[in-house]
């Protein structure tokens, strides 16, 4: 008896977790690329529906966008360790928006020349990234 439950100890050990298993909080399943995003109160998959973002100072790291569905907020998801941060939509005096915190020195996040772009304390830091055609 003593050796049959060592055998199946040992064989638990060599098990993969079952795919679908690594779950977080929300219910987002990592392995399969999705992610928790609170503006869209879903597990997404950033490539699916956030805009990709490239840094002007190292190309190796990236950033995407994504837009609430009403874009009243947009949320930035940094690679790295850098956390995410939510934007909210503010109203310029020529009648375009501009996404950040009020009173704040956050990001910026605005549409320039028909490309997205990420900027803070007025220099550029991250732009869109020209998707393949």
């Amino acid at each position: 008896m003593a050796l049959a439950s060592c055998g199946n100890s040992q064989n638990k050990k060599n098990e993969s977790p079952a795919v679908g298993s690594d779950k977080d909080e929300h219910g987002c399943i990592a392995s399969a690329g999705y992610i928790w995003s609170e503006v869209q109160k879903d597990c997404i998959r950033l490539w699916e529906k956030g805009v990709r973002m490239e840094s002007v100072a190292d190309k190796e790291n990236t950033a995407y966008i994504v837009f609430a569905p009403d874009s009243l907020q947009v949320e930035l998801f940094f690679s790295g360790d850098q956390p995410n941060e939510i934007l909210d939509r503010r109203s310029l005096p020529d009648g375009d928006y501009v996404w950040n915190v009020e009173d704040d020195d956050t990001k910026n996040v605005r549409q320039e020349n028909g490309k997205w772009t990420i900027s803070q304390r007025g220099n550029l830091i991250y732009q869109q990234v020209d998707e393949a055609k």
